[in-house]
């Protein structure tokens, strides 16, 4: 009998060795949307004013490192980088395709939870098209075409704690290139 018990165990924690990968990856969503709900219900941190930005101009663009297999080329509009009293990290996005189209976006990293919003994305006439409610996302940390994931870990929040200041975030993004 004990030794049923055993093997029935054994069973159980192989089965848990051999799951799937998904399974794996269903844990990790399920996990992002838990912090991500118990950091709206936080009570003691309250985002600032994200006031939009002039669109960005060539000439201000800082191109940033994402990973071996991304295609795209990825930029930072260096005048509209700001490191907020709030603890979040805002700047514009530059995303230019292989093909040459270019996406443009008004963003915020918050490295203390590990999260990202978009605020407005860039129209064509060069207006912004604010988000209707902009909501904080965890970053996955799983793609290596994850931008979100080269900014927070390599540039903003390098080890987990946010840059001191704008020339530092700078400095780190002109060093990863």
């Amino acid at each position: 009998m004990t030794f049923m018990r055993g093997l029935g165990w054994g069973l159980v924690l192989c089965a848990l060795n051999f799951s799937p990968v998904w399974a794996a990856t269903d844990l990790l969503d399920d996990s992002d949307k838990m912090l991500n709900q118990q950091l709206e219900d936080a009570p003691d941190w309250e985002e600032g004013l994200a006031k939009l930005p002039a669109m960005p101009k060539d000439e201000n663009l800082v191109p940033f490192y994402v990973s071996g297999i991304a295609n795209n080329q990825y930029a930072i509009d260096q005048s509209t980088l700001d490191i907020g009293k709030d603890g979040v990290v805002r700047y514009v996005l530059v995303i230019k395709t292989p093909s040459g189209a270019k996406n443009v976006s008004y963003e915020g990293i918050r490295c203390e939870s590990r999260q990202r919003k978009i605020y407005a994305t860039g129209r064509d006439d060069g207006s912004w098209a604010q988000m209707l409610k902009p909501q904080w996302q965890a970053i996955a940390g799983r793609s290596l075409l994850s931008y979100h994931r080269a900014l927070a870990d390599e540039y903003f929040c390098p080890i987990g704690t946010i840059v001191w200041s704008k020339a530092q975030a700078l400095q780190n993004i002109k060093a990863g290139w």
